[in-house]
This record gives C-alpha cells, structure tokens and sequence, in this order.
C-alpha cells in the first residue's frame, strides 16, 4: 500500500520517511477499523492538532483513494466542530475545498460532489439524562448549549452513529478529557455496533499525535471498561 504523499514525505528527509511511512502503513492497516473509520479519526487528530495543511490534505487523498466520499469527510468535520472549536472547524471546511480541486484533478473526487459514500439516514440520539443534570448543577445555560450541539449533531445522516462516537473519542484523547466526556464517547461507541478492539485501535492510530496522552487515555478506557462489566 502506497500512503498519498509518500513521495512528498520522502523528499523532505529520507530517515524521517522512513519513520513516517512504517508509522502511517501500521496506522491504514490496522484490521480493527474500516477505512472509513480510520479517516475520520485521522481527521479529528488533524484537527485536534491543527494540522491542516500537508496532513490533512495526506489524510484525506487517502480517504478519497479508499472510496470515502468527500462529502462524508466534511460531515465529519462538522459534527467534530464543538470539540475541536467551530473556528478550527471552518478552516479545515475551507482546507477541504482547496483540498477537492487536487483530488479532481487527480480523479478521486467529482466537482461540487455531494453524495455520500455511506448513505446512513441518522437516528435520534439524546444526551444521558445523568450527564444533563450533573451539567445543569454546573450551570444551567450551559447545559442548555450542550444540549442542543449533541442533538443537532448525532442525529444527522450520513455518518452512524458509531463511526461518529469513534473519531470523538480520537479528540477526547487528544484534548486530555478522559473523565466524563471519554466515559460518555465510548459508551455511545459500544452502544452503537462498535467493539471495544476498536475502541483501543483508536487510541492506537492517534498514538502517533501523542505518544503519552494515547498512554493516558489506554489507563482510562481500561477504567471505564471495567465500570461497564
């Protein structure tokens, strides 16, 4: 498997291709995650870490070479908007037009596509009413505002729900909110058709974004593992 960008990468300094290249064939390979999963994911940690430039145009062309709809990429990028922040989000969403003219270009997208690759219609899905009230005991406007930006996003089509719960939990990783939040996010993963082999194949892929946060966050999902048997 060649990596979009492989050559780029090599005539920038051939031992760090060399590095990079066996880090990104271990991460697109790993069996525990569909292409589709691995992309989203590899987006969350690209926007996590505001890097939207090289990687995320990489991440993406090989999103595109694997049958992932552009369309589906930019549903992603807007339902990880309040946990990466909406400005980061509008300039990934700005990146991936830039981004799709390169990939008309080289044949793995059509102009103006719109279509999914996935054609998930969405289902409704209500914040836990436990993570409501301990948010109201906080502040009550801002449960009000949590409220509203789950269920205009884990609801929407086009992505499931568990593909949406697995790159959140890529941003919980890296944002370092491995309490409640983390706790949450893999519940809906697991609710939701995902195994816990990918929950850890997540913490894998982005180890690369944060070797010692992705060793924090495997102490807190073998926590919230074990709160759930």
């Amino acid at each position: 498997m060649k990596l979009a960008s492989q050559d780029a990468i090599q005539a920038l300094d051939a031992d760090f291709a060399a590095m990079a290249v066996k880090r990104g064939h271990y991460a697109w390979g790993l069996p525990q995650l569909s292409m589709r999963e691995k992309a989203f994911v590899f987006v969350a940690a690209d926007l996590c870490s505001r890097s939207l430039q090289f990687p995320l145009q990489t991440h993406v062309m090989m999103a595109l070479s694997n049958g992932v709809a552009l369309e589906d990429i930019r549903e992603a990028v807007r339902h990880l908007a309040p946990y990466v922040g909406y400005p980061t989000a509008a300039e990934a969403l700005m990146r991936l037009g830039e981004i799709e003219k390169a990939a008309v270009e080289a044949g793995l997208a059509t102009s103006g596509e719109k279509e999914s690759g996935n054609g998930h219609a969405g289902q409704a899905i209500e914040l836990p009413e436990h993570v409501v009230q301990a948010t109201k005991a906080l502040n009550e406007d801002f449960a009000a505002f949590l409220q509203e930006v789950f269920a205009e996003r884990w609801g929407r089509p086009n992505l499931t729900v568990a593909e949406r719960a697995l790159c959140t939990i890529a941003t919980d990783v890296l944002n370092g909110t491995l309490e409640q939040s983390f706790a949450q996010h893999v519940g809906l993963a697991l609710e939701h058709g995902a195994g816990e082999e990918q929950v850890q194949a997540v913490l894998l892929l982005v180890a690369e974004f944060g070797v010692a946060k992705a060793g924090r966050a495997f102490a807190a999902l073998a926590d919230v593992l074990a709160a759930r048997r």
